[in-house]
């Protein structure tokens, strides 16, 4: 009999956790470890169990152990020092800047939190045979999603862009704190143009002020090329 597969989900919310784990369990070819990540005990934590793959959060708020790292850190560090081991992103924010993001960290497939348990399954097969994957929720807001899983393409392509290169760039310096008048004098347009584009960014992004405007941008990694 072959040994089973060894997953460990990266997630802090317990009840999402324990239902994933519970799930996994219920396979007969996975064994989901338990476990609460600690980044300083990563190593002796992945020895100790032979971990296969991870499944990892992106945005992991509550615990004590990764307050001051982001999923996409941690999956850039495990894919860096263990690049044996499959990673896999469970988030909720799947959007194309963020998939873009994590697989350029390392990971080798993305599910999101709106896809059901099935994806997830076939994502951790996939991974194990060493081959990418994107759930249903991905393809559908990709135009190249066939060329980034043949390797043809080393970046995912929105069927929409939220912005034009134009207002990205101005998100940029917006991001970085430069007034309306400076980012004029750096554009060699008026200010009235930055406003103009400000206004649509603001539109677009659905929010109110540049403050929501940057945890928007940030949220969906938009500025991480």
């Amino acid at each position: 009999m072959s040994e089973k597969l060894k997953v460990a989900y990266i997630e802090d919310h317990k009840s999402v956790k324990q239902g994933i784990n519970y799930l996994l369990s219920k396979h007969p070819e996975i064994e989901a470890i338990e476990n609460e990540f600690d980044l300083a005990k990563m190593d002796e934590f992945i020895k100790l169990h032979r971990i296969s793959v991870f499944i990892l959060d992106l945005q992991l708020h509550n615990s004590k152990n990764t307050s001051d790292i982001s999923g996409y850190e941690i999956c850039e560090i495990i894919s860096r020092k263990y690049p044996d081991i499959k990673i896999i992103a469970h988030s909720m924010y799947d959007n194309i800047d963020s998939v873009n993001a994590i697989f350029n960290n390392g990971a080798m497939a993305f599910v999101s939190k709106k896809s059901g348990y099935t994806e997830l399954i076939t994502a951790i097969e996939h991974v194990a045979a060493g081959k990418k994957y994107l759930c249903s929720e991905i393809e559908k807001k990709s135009k190249n999603s066939k060329n980034f899983l043949k390797n043809t393409d080393n970046q995912l392509k929105a069927l929409e862009e939220p912005f034009t290169r134009t207002e990205k760039q101005i998100l940029e310096k917006i991001a970085k704190g430069y007034s309306t008048k400076e980012i004029a004098q750096q554009f060699k347009v008026s200010e009235k143009t930055i406003e103009t584009h400000r206004k649509h960014l603001f539109v677009k992004a659905k929010v109110k002020n540049a403050a929501e405007l940057i945890a928007y941008t940030y949220s969906r990694r938009i500025l991480m090329d």
